[in-house]
């Protein structure tokens, strides 16, 4: 599909901040419209805990903090960043933030019409 073109990484903004109503993505919207780069990068450096996490096959809890995970996250931020640049003619990252917040909205909105 792509290199950012995974489902989890929807998956994981329409959880953390899209669920109901009053999620933060919902309430304050307009800071979330389109997703901001550095929550793309947020949720990829949980992603990559996740897997870590089951790295042995059992899973093994780690921290998700700066001092873990600040390397991982400033290693997405810049890849992201060098994605960003090297397409910049065809504004894919604008495009993939707005389209995240775009499915993040309609999930939102197809979920309380199934709760009323």
């Amino acid at each position: 599909k792509g290199i950012y073109k995974t489902e989890l990484l929807q998956e994981g903004i329409n959880i953390m901040w899209f669920t109901n109503r009053s999620d933060e993505g919902v309430i304050y919207h307009k800071y979330f419209n389109p997703i901001p780069v550095r929550a793309i990068v947020l949720v990829l450096t949980a992603i990559e805990c996740c897997i870590d996490e089951w790295m042995q096959g059992l899973k093994e809890d780690i921290k998700f903090t700066s001092a873990t995970y600040g390397v991982v996250y400033n290693t997405h931020l810049g890849s992201l960043q060098c994605f960003d640049e090297r397409t910049a003619a065809y504004k894919l990252v604008d495009k993939m933030c707005t389209n995240l917040h775009n499915t993040a909205r309609c999930v939102t909105v197809i979920s309380l019409t199934l709760v009323f």
